[in-house]
């Protein structure tokens, strides 16, 4: 009988006597839905700085039950969506098959719909009950403060101790949110009809609306309220003492002042990062009873329809501060306001319902993005490097290897002044190239495998191959990098005299030369698309160097030491760097800033390389070994050891099922990923 009441209530708001007080308060609706949106959700997501998901979502998904249940999930997925697309492809056969062979599909296609829904069901439990582990967590940190608070002479708050105690088990018991409504602050002029029915109205209908879409009992979206218990109105400084009591407790209040002519809303919400608080524009309650009035509603009628109204906004209210807390903490979430139809106006939820689809779209795909990256470093762990050969010809340190763009060459440099070249698949010496009378720093192929560079302590750069005796001297120390630009046009070569030069291969004439590092150029890589050069030097510095001014466009220190090497990903979006101070960092190119740190390694970080297809990176190390990192997990998924000193350089494989590594041990080893 009450909902039925309700929905009575609701729909003549729609038309009270020829008049539409829904939409008199729509201006009203749009500019609070407007305030809402703007500080509750974050308004700087663009298309270069990408939303992630949110904080609360990030730090749960750490845990490990998480991530091998998000894993299990991910590839029961997998396996169902490959036999529903099976499915829909024998559908188009139907003309062809029998009925019962046609029921069967259909019933295994619901059977696995079920299947998903349970799954996201189980998923979205094991996310509640570990915001439960860490809300208890929080509660028992602070446990001994907020004794302190309640012991001291006269606590003026509205929340007895018993109280406050009952809410922190309950909350250790079943994760909920707390849902504060003391009744409103409403003015003596009223009669005391409406000031008793609007109270009433509120806390009876506010406690129905939420027990059946957000039961407490309910597994996805628990919300517990508070209505009958205040007795009064609370005020700004009782909201403050309220949440210095409950700031462990996920909590929303709503409170509202009405005049004898506006409604206040005031809204404060913590939980997840920061607090929120809003005091919104005051509706103008008087102006839309004039309305009523000259449309022939009587004053009964008329203050009737100013108390649903306000209702209906304290539930529109609810609603999305339930539906944004739980999406913030569930990634399979629905907001449960996308199924609220005969209780709130749509004309006065559009606003929100748009923005929260927009940001539930966004979630659902990055949370995909990274449930498949999660599922792929998972299978990454499983593989095996192991090392299949070791070559040992060099008589000194292997300084420098690299591999064809083919995947059969491998050539290496040594301080032994000589270059090796092996056939990789089975580790036989095809040639040694002598012509350096120093040793060799650094080699690299061009992308057409037509020609070999080489640097080298004698101050020389030499090329290989096709181009064998072309010799560049122009630098006056150590050339400790050479690198080939995509086209093969275009050589750079970094060195001891802070300097690189860049070479057309074309003529074999200078073309300029960068100088802008303090000290020892280590390491050169062009940009993808050849326009970008990117060096690092002993400096602590990595430079981006626009090739067609000569000019450096970022300088990157976050390095506090020598920076050794430096390689970019095959989409050309994201550079790594290795250091003396024993970190990786991986940066985001176009901006030039810091994404990621990784610093498992015990020594120098001396070479980095990423697999072909960007997902993971290798990192070598003076600590003897080598670490393959999941870039997109950001977790290190192996470590290969079996050099006995410090490595130099490593590569992958074009197919990037092998990697080489050149040591101080005078050995380059062949690891093969099974």
């Amino acid at each position: 009988m009450v909902k039925t009441d309700i929905t009575i209530n609701f729909l003549s708001l729609k038309n009270c006597m020829g008049f539409d007080i829904v939409g008199a308060a729509i201006a009203f609706v749009l500019q609070t839905a407007d305030r809402m949106v703007s500080a509750f959700i974050d308004q700087k997501s663009t298309k270069e700085n990408k939303r992630n998901l949110p904080v609360t979502v990030q730090e749960v998904r750490q845990d490990q039950r998480v991530r091998q249940a998000e894993i299990d999930y991910y590839n029961r997925r997998e396996a169902r969506e490959k036999e529903l697309l099976q499915i829909q492809e024998l559908r188009f056969k139907a003309d062809m098959q029998i009925a019962a062979a046609k029921a069967e599909r259909e019933e295994k296609a619901l059977q696995l719909k079920q299947e998903e829904l349970e799954d996201k069901r189980k998923l979205s439990a094991l996310y509640l009950d570990l915001m439960r582990e860490k809300t208890t967590q929080n509660i028992q940190l602070r446990q001994k403060e907020i004794q302190a608070i309640f012991d001291q002479q006269k606590w003026p708050g509205v929340l007895s101790r018993d109280e406050a105690q009952r809410i922190f088990i309950d909350e250790q018991r079943k994760p909920r949110l707390l849902m504060l409504v003391p009744p409103p602050d409403i003015s003596e002029e009223f009669p005391i009809s409406f000031r008793d029915s609007l109270n009433k109205e509120i806390r009876n209908q506010l406690k129905i609306f939420i027990e059946k879409y957000y039961p407490l009992q309910g597994a996805l979206c628990p919300v517990e309220f508070y209505g009958k218990y205040f007795e009064r109105s609370v005020f700004d400084a009782e909201v403050k003492q309220l949440e210095t009591i409950l700031s462990a407790i996920p909590t929303a209040i709503i409170y509202t002042d009405v005049t004898d002519h506006e409604v206040y809303f005031n809204v404060r919400f913590w939980g997840l990062q920061e607090p929120v608080s809003l005091s919104f524009e005051p509706w103008n309650w008087e102006a839309v009873k004039k309305q009523l009035e000259e449309a022939g509603t009587d004053d009964i009628q008329s203050f009737r329809a100013i108390r649903q109204t306000i209702v209906i906004l304290h539930k529109l209210l609810t609603a999305f501060l339930a539906d944004w807390y739980y999406l913030n903490i569930n990634p399979n979430y629905e907001p449960q306001l996308f199924s609220i139809e005969s209780e709130i106006p749509l004309e006065w939820k559009a606003t929100i319902l748009e923005k929260l689809t927009s940001i539930r779209q966004e979630y659902t795909e990055i949370y995909n993005h990274e449930l498949k990256l999660l599922a792929d470093s998972q299978s990454k762990k499983a593989q095996i490097w192991r090392c299949i050969n070791t070559l040992s010809a060099h008589t000194n340190p292997i300084n420098s290897v690299t591999i064809s763009s083919d995947g059969r060459t491998l050539a290496s440099g040594s301080a032994d002044n000589t270059i090796k070249i092996w056939n990789l698949q089975n580790g036989e010496i095809l040639a040694t190239l002598n012509g350096h009378s120093n040793a060799v720093r650094s080699v690299a192929f061009s992308s057409d495998g037509l020609i070999l560079a080489s640097g080298s302590n004698d101050n020389t750069v030499k090329l290989w191959y096709s181009r064998t005796g072309t010799t560049f001297t122009g630098h006056s120390d150590n050339v400790t990098s050479v690198a080939f630009s995509p086209d093969g046009k275009t050589l750079a070569s970094g060195g001891g005299d802070n300097k690189i030069k860049i070479w057309n291969l074309n003529t074999n004439e200078l073309i300029y030369t960068l100088s802008e590092h303090e000290n020892c150029v280590m390491s050169v890589v062009f940009s993808l698309n050849g326009q970008l050069l990117i060096s690092s030097s002993v400096d602590n510095t990595i430079k981006v160097w626009n090739l067609q001014t000569g000019l450096a466009i970022h300088t990157l220190k976050e390095h506090s030491e020598s920076v050794k090497g430096v390689a970019i990903s095959p989409d050309g979006k994201i550079l790594a760097s290795g250091s003396n101070d024993k970190t990786i960092k991986i940066w985001n190119l176009p901006h030039g800033n810091v994404i990621h740190t990784f610093s498992d390694h015990t020594n120098t970080i001396t070479s980095v390389a990423f697999s072909p297809d960007g997902k993971t990176l290798a990192s070598a190390s003076g600590d003897s070994t080598i670490k393959v990192w999941h870039l997109g997990t950001k977790e290190l998924i192996n470590t290969l050891s079996g050099h006995s000193s410090h490595i130099h350089s490593v590569a992958f494989s074009p197919d990037g099922k092998t990697i080489v590594s050149g040591s101080q041990d005078k050995t380059i080893k062949i690891w093969r990923c099974d």
